[in-house]
């Protein structure tokens, strides 16, 4: 059996539940790793303890961030709580779990409302385990004295199988937006199933239909695409988790492009911008937007980033490597995430830069106690945090007359502007990649090549982005 997340065995075959506090959390909890024992060798109870503490410390994570975003002290680590104290989110009573024919039985020694709660979740997703729905008395059950044996049999109905996956994944490793979605495709289809429906009930014919359900409300391909994939994820979580048989993925293959489709998604995508585009959008009128505005235009088109990345900047983001100047894009920060691992890179301040006032920018935001590049980005925004931007941006370059020839252009024509004059330029692939944060998808450079260092990265760089035309100063 897989283990879930957050759930790991020692070498005595004892399980422990462990995870990493988030790096914006751990100077307020003192941690950099929450882990405890679960006190028992048995897969499915630490299975299902596993996944009610998560819960629960995924709950105090959340109301940490809370009070951080609000300029509010965190209250003493709960997490230096005795174990026994019910405040501190690892405390879980004595359980005892036994194997019947019918299914398993859970005593508690807790007698209080929580425990007693406590008890019934985990009875939940044992028997999810089993693929037997569980029945509605359990959920409503009284609270029993010590000692009683909670019985029950039944399997997970797709409304609590969707609720208890929506509970995996993890704010801080999501961005607000996809977690958004996913929840949105998954909640879709269990409330188009029915939500007291059987899990196991669900078939390919069912995902097909509702598929076509959405065609028919207009939705693109895309965003199907996007939709199935989420519940290809669901499903692959139901199956590992033992709440369906392992086989076949419902969702898998529902929604394929077609070549010709392929080809008009490439043909309508995002264009990059030629000279005489550039020319008109960093020309005389850019002096009239507003310096943040004009701030993020310029890194786009010297850094190829992508606006969400530049919307989330910290000014502790601005960093020296190599003796540079450069510009440091994580997923560290409070509120900051990426959209791959490919994208966690340090890019090199272009020369330019620096001759328009970036630093002297930064430096006087640090001197107005500000903390991010741009104050108006709103932390945990669902569009991005560069939605601002990208916003103003789209709107600044129909004003002055910039037209796509045949797909679309808006600020993400910068990020493709940048790789195209890379290329055209004769900059080899690895420093593109490296750049603008992509991932080169092969064996030799996955785990041969080494990173370029800022000097190298620099050199090859920063001659081939080289706009003569652009005379604005930031000063």
């Amino acid at each position: 059996m897989r283990l879930p997340h957050h759930l790991v065995r020692s070498a005595t075959g004892v399980f422990h539940f462990r995870q990493k506090v988030p790096i914006p959390l751990q100077r307020a909890f003192g941690l950099r790793v929450v882990k405890r024992s679960l006190g028992t060798r048995s897969a499915r109870l630490a299975q299902a303890q596993a996944y009610v503490v998560s819960a629960r410390v995924a709950a105090t994570f959340d109301e940490a961030r809370r009070l951080i975003s609000m300029n509010e002290s965190v209250p003493d680590n709960p997490f230096d709580l005795p174990l026994d104290d019910p405040r501190n989110p690892l405390h879980i009573a004595p359980w005892k779990l036994e194997r019947t024919p019918n299914g398993f039985t859970l005593a508690t020694e807790g007698e209080s409302d929580q425990e007693h709660a406590k008890a019934v979740e985990v009875l939940r997703v044992l028997l999810g385990a089993q693929a037997v729905p569980v029945s509605p008395s359990m959920v409503d059950a009284p609270i029993r004295p010590k000692g009683r044996v909670l019985r029950t049999t039944g399997g997970i109905t797709v409304g609590e199988a969707a609720r208890k996956y929506l509970l995996t994944l993890d704010s801080a490793l999501l961005p607000d937006k996809t977690r958004s979605q996913k929840c949105a495709a998954v909640n879709g289809f269990a409330t188009w199933k029915g939500l007291k429906s059987p899990l196991t009930d669900c078939t390919r014919t069912d995902v097909s239909e509702w598929v076509q359900s959405l065609r028919a409300a207009q939705l693109a391909t895309p965003t199907l695409a996007n939709k199935t994939s989420y519940l290809k994820a669901f499903f692959a979580w139901a199956q590992t988790a033992g709440h369906v048989p392992v086989g076949d993925n419902p969702a898998q293959g529902q929604v394929k492009y077609g070549v010709r489709e392929k080809r008009l998604r490439r043909k309508l995508g995002f264009e990059a911008f030629n000279s005489e585009q550039l020319a008109v959008i960093y020309g005389p009128a850019f002096a009239k937007l507003r310096k943040d505005i004009q701030l993020g235009a310029l890194l786009g088109l010297y850094t190829g980033a992508r606006v969400s990345e530049l919307g989330q900047l910290r000014l502790d983001d601005f960093v020296t490597e190599d003796g540079l100047p450069c510009i440091r894009i994580s997923a560290e920060g409070l509120g900051q995430s990426l959209k791959t691992d490919a994208s966690e890179r340090t890019v090199p301040l272009h020369p330019r830069l620096i001759e328009w006032g970036v630093l002297r920018h930064v430096e006087s935001l640090r001197k107005a106690g500000q903390t991010r590049l741009f104050p108006r980005t709103k932390v945990g925004s669902v569009n991005g945090h560069g939605n601002f931007l990208s916003a103003a941006f789209g709107r600044y370059i129909k004003t002055v007359g910039v037209e796509p020839r045949v797909g679309k252009v808006g600020f993400h024509s910068l990020r493709k502007t940048v790789v195209q004059t890379m290329q055209s330029a004769g900059v080899p692939s690895e420093y593109r990649a490296q750049f603008v944060g992509h991932e080169l998808g092969d064996e030799h450079h996955a785990a041969y090549s080494r990173r370029y260092s800022m000097s190298e990265l620099a050199t090859q760089v920063q001659i081939a982005l080289r706009y003569d035309f652009l005379l604005h100063d930031l000063k």
